[in-house]
């Protein structure tokens, strides 16, 4: 129990330190380190990844929190974006919750694993820009929310893993980009998260302790050491280069996309071979 306690709190400080400073929820650590561990309260195979994802998002929802409001403080969130956002990124998250019980996703990560892969290496080594790029407008907006709203819920990834570079393709600055793509976060968790805990199916078996699909010792566990830390990952945002945390993020979205392709390829593997 020691030792798995001293795992939770390791894991929810790493969280929190890569939520204040690269904008990320942390989903790609969090889920990983819950799809080994919940087998162990009793979580079943078949529905192991949603109640990791599940529990995650839980988790996103906090340092998204945290990280957003340490980022306002600085001044570093563009709030005109958010404000354009936030209908589609809540209707995204909604259609991905409900269209991510009725498919599978392994095909879809492949696929978006390689994106992610082509989107590391934009960052690390960028191109000039020819000409100016800017955010569009109305529904072009919209669709652009809701498609990344659907996204981060299908694929189980945090809000800023899909903003932060898309934000920095529309010239915002990628301090701003990571600010932004933190509080863009949030409402994308948060609703994902209360649909997989209040509209779980009746049959639904879980363990003790929890709400949906939601596992609470793992989330309390987590949260506190991850809130705790994401001061210290903001801080760091606003000291390090540009050069260094455009680096730093495109390493993180690397190690994204290989866990997705591998993950991805473990579940289409038999279906190749039938």
């Amino acid at each position: 129990m020691i030792e798995l306690i001293a795992i939770y709190v390791v894991t929810g400080a790493l969280v929190g330190v890569t939520a204040g400073l690269l904008g990320l929820g942390g989903a790609i650590i969090v889920v990983p380190f819950l799809v080994w561990q919940l087998p162990q309260v009793g979580v079943s195979a078949h529905q192991l990844m949603h109640v990791a994802v599940a529990t995650s998002l839980g988790l996103v929802v906090c340092s998204a929190l945290v990280s957003g409001w340490n980022h306002h403080r600085y001044g570093n969130v563009h709030w005109p974006v958010v404000h354009k956002m936030l209908v589609g990124l809540i209707i995204g998250a909604l259609l991905g919750t409900f269209i991510a019980r009725l498919i599978p996703s392994a095909a879809l990560q492949l696929f978006f694993g390689f994106f992610v892969l082509i989107v590391s290496s934009r960052m690390a080594f960028p191109k000039k820009q020819v000409e100016s790029r800017s955010l569009p407008e109305g529904a072009q907006l919209n669709s652009v929310s809701a498609t990344i709203g659907v996204l981060c819920i299908l694929l189980g990834v945090s809000g800023g893993s899909l903003l932060v570079p898309y934000f920095n393709r529309c010239n915002l600055p990628l301090r701003n980009a990571i600010a932004t793509a933190s509080v863009c976060t949030f409402p994308v968790a948060l609703t994902g998260v209360i649909v997989l805990m209040f509209f779980a199916p009746d049959n639904l078996i879980m363990p003790k302790h929890s709400i949906g699909y939601v596992y609470l010792p793992a989330l309390l566990g987590l949260v506190l050491p991850c809130i705790a830390l994401v001061p210290v990952g903001v801080r760091l945002a606003m000291r390090l280069e540009v050069k260094l945390t455009r680096r730093i993020f495109a390493t993180v979205l690397f190690l994204i996309a290989i866990d997705m392709i591998y993950e991805a390829g473990k579940a289409l593997w038999p279906l190749w071979q039938g």
